[in-house]
């Protein structure tokens, strides 16, 4: 039988006697594989170390992932570096010999791993400055889509198809990106819409405005606004700018899809026409075609072969009556006493400084002696206006009905409290979109005070009901009520 002892200590020997130098040191193949063996076990611990510094330890002293892979690579790697030379020195080996290893591989690195070298830099420069973060949404050459990860060498980005690319540092370093989340949480995004040049303006931008307040995603703060780009050829074209949130921007096409749906639906609703391209066709032979389609039978086809067009593409309404069944708020508005004078441009503007609000069945809008500050137009649904002191309901108003005006302007507080009958959609005005439409439209001030002059023992009455709060200012104790007015929307607007 075989002695496995003999032939094992026959191997170590033999290994023994296979001896070469490095520097001054005279190293055999037994004490190489040692020195490998140690080098695989402190690495495995380097790492499992590296782990837990990442995911315990300095989760709980720094928040962002990428600084923790740094600091933990460093260490736990710097550890595993100086406790593989103790090892050297402990075993016999000098380790000044390295030195020259050290000199060959830095020609190595200098010559043949620049790629790396620069990666590994940049990496350190995106993690530490921190322009890009793990969770921003950049768009880098064609590629958009979430940073997931961010090593020293390289970085991934997880796209919208659900695959994930992998771009060497260097390059997001090196090249102009976009990044959605920098100093932001918002970003704007544009709907690019063509009206008829004989529609009316003012409710393609009322339109525009409810289908963007429709849609969930975007957001009310900053509102959506209505842009006019100018004249086309056969078109007035239009951008709605809208805002969502920069986490948001994984599904800006499904958010800007649902929107178009949204859009189409509501102009077509109000016959709203989006044109087609205008062309103009010459006939030579005008007299000879004019003879062929003047006969009677041939004209009646005609007529009614064009008027099942107009039909198929919403021009005109079959039964030839209007088919919008959408409150009109620019019609609403010129219903409040105070608003009735101004011309259509001022009326765009509250529409646009304006936002959608939607009650559900019994939720209270405000309670009495609540600040006053919000004007409301009911699009759809009704509220009750109740006061809990005496337990009395005081009115119900139904779509197309208004409230607040006064609250909004003169800064009145609640005398009622509001809550909602079923679910309603409300188009409200607050105070400080209010506040900031008369600064950029000082005119449009004495507009309102004109018409508030108009009903003098109201204007009394509401002074009288802030007298008795307590809420009247002394320089407020005006003779002329008219210039306690005007002063009243100056001090609460701010302007």
């Amino acid at each position: 039988m075989f002695n496995l002892q003999e032939i094992f200590s026959n191997f170590i020997h033999i290994l023994d006697s296979i001896t070469f130098s490095i520097g001054k040191n005279e190293v055999t193949l037994t004490y190489l594989f040692q020195v490998i063996f140690y080098l695989i076990i402190i690495a495995i611990l380097a790492n499992y170390f590296n782990k837990i510094l990442r995911r315990k330890i300095l989760k709980r002293l720094i928040s962002e992932h990428g600084i923790r892979y740094v600091f933990a690579s460093l260490i736990s790697y710097g550890i595993g570096t100086f406790c593989f030379i103790i090892i050297l020195q402990t075993t016999g080996f000098n380790v000044s010999a390295l030195a020259f290893l050290g000199g060959g591989l830095g020609i190595g690195i200098g010559l043949g791993l620049q790629g790396m070298t620069k990666n590994l830099v940049s990496g350190l420069s995106l993690l530490l400055e921190r322009k890009v973060k793990i969770g921003n949404f950049i768009k880098f050459n064609d590629i958009e889509g979430y940073v997931s990860e961010i090593s020293t060498r390289s970085a991934t980005i997880y796209l919208e198809d659900g695959s994930s690319v992998i771009v060497p540092n260097r390059k997001l370093m090196e090249n102009e990106l976009t990044n959605y989340h920098y100093k932001t949480d918002n970003v704007r995004l544009s709907l690019f819409i063509r009206v008829d040049y004989q529609t009316d303006l003012v409710l393609v931008t009322e339109t525009l405005l409810i289908s963007a307040y429709s849609e969930s995603y975007v957001l009310q703060t900053p509102p959506p606004k209505v842009i006019f780009k100018g004249f086309a050829d056969s078109c007035l074209k239009f951008e709605l700018w809208f805002w969502i949130n920069s986490d948001n921007m994984g599904i800006r096409f499904e958010i800007m899809s649902s929107l178009y749906f949204a859009v189409e639906y509501n102009l077509r609703k109000r016959e709203i026409k989006i044109p087609l391209a205008q062309r103009e066709l010459w006939f030579k032979n005008y007299d000879m075609i004019n003879q062929t389609f003047s006969h009677p039978e041939m004209k009646e086809t005609l007529i009614k072969s064009a008027t099942q067009q107009a039909i198929n593409n919403h021009y005109i309404s079959p039964n030839n009556s209007n088919s919008s069944s959408l409150l009109s708020i620019r019609d609403l508005l010129k219903k409040v006493e105070y608003f009735k004078t101004l011309d259509d441009l001022h009326i765009r503007k509250l529409i646009e400084i304006g936002a959608l609000k939607q009650l559900k069945d019994g939720e209270i809008l405000f309670k009495e002696n609540d600040p006053g500050d919000a004007f409301y137009i009911i699009l759809s649904g009704s509220v009750e206006i109740f006061t809990e002191t005496l337990n009395k309901t005081l009115a119900i108003l139904q779509s197309g009905d208004f409230f607040g005006e006064l609250a909004l302007m003169l800064g009145i507080p609640r005398t009622a409290s509001v809550k909602a009958q079923q679910d309603t959609i409300l188009f409200s005005i607050n105070n400080k979109q209010f506040d900031q439409l008369l600064k950029n439209y000082p005119e449009l001030c004495e507009c309102i005070v004109e018409e508030l002059s108009k009903n003098k023992e109201e204007l009394h009455q509401r002074r009288d009901e802030l007298r008795e709060k307590g809420l009247l200012q002394p320089d407020e104790e005006e003779s002329n009520i008219l210039t306690w007015v005007r002063h009243r929307i100056q001090s609460i607007l701010t302007l």
